[in-house]
């Protein structure tokens, strides 16, 4: 868990050069959603219990309502990433960019550290809505990222960019829709009983 918390922090300060350095690296696809997105989606998750658990600890049914919660919105996270990651391998041809799926997951988990990075933010949970920042940046790392990763030539980045965001964005709304009606459903259970 520390080396990747390592790299995730190398990715966060340089994202020019640690993409640069490990854009030829082989893995799998699964040992990519194990051993790097799963830990790093861990980051929110424990944020969102934690602060959830301190902040609303008088409520009733408070922890039961915060694991499905945090649970849900971690799974979703992990779901998220991947299907980002089909999307950048579907559209590379497109753009005239060599990818495989392997190769656009691990962009996709490149862009995404930096919002499960600042996840842990989530301990007060007003806060949390600071994952917004974590977004923009995760989008800078996705711009800087399609030439090193996938040879997108320079003219064609910023509408692959702009192809790709609206598809996140899509995703994004449809992960919130999700999340709000697990939550209205259990909050309205609550107030039931």
């Amino acid at each position: 868990m520390k080396a990747v918390l390592n790299n995730a922090i190398a990715l966060v300060k340089n994202p020019v050069g640690y993409m640069t350095q490990n854009k030829d690296q082989t893995f799998s696809l699964n040992s990519l959603m194990i051993s790097y997105v799963a830990i790093l989606a861990l980051i929110p998750l424990v944020g969102r219990l934690v602060g959830d658990l301190l902040f609303y600890s008088g409520a009733k049914y408070v922890v039961g309502y915060t694991i499905a919660g945090a649970i849900v919105a971690y799974i979703l996270d992990i779901i998220a990433v991947f299907v980002i990651g089909y999307v950048i391998w579907w559209l590379a041809p497109r753009f005239n960019s060599s990818a495989n799926q392997v190769k656009g997951t691990t962009l996709a988990a490149f862009a995404y550290t930096p919002v499960f990075l600042i996840g842990i933010l989530s301990i007060v949970p007003f806060l949390g809505y600071l994952a917004l920042l974590g977004l923009l940046y995760g989008l800078y790392i996705l711009y800087r990222g399609l030439p090193i990763m996938l040879g997108t030539p320079a003219d064609k980045t910023v509408t692959y960019v702009i192809a790709i965001l609206i598809v996140s964005f899509i995703i994004e709304i449809i992960i919130s829709l999700i999340i709000g009606s697990l939550d209205a459903a259990a909050l309205k259970s609550v107030a039931l009983r």
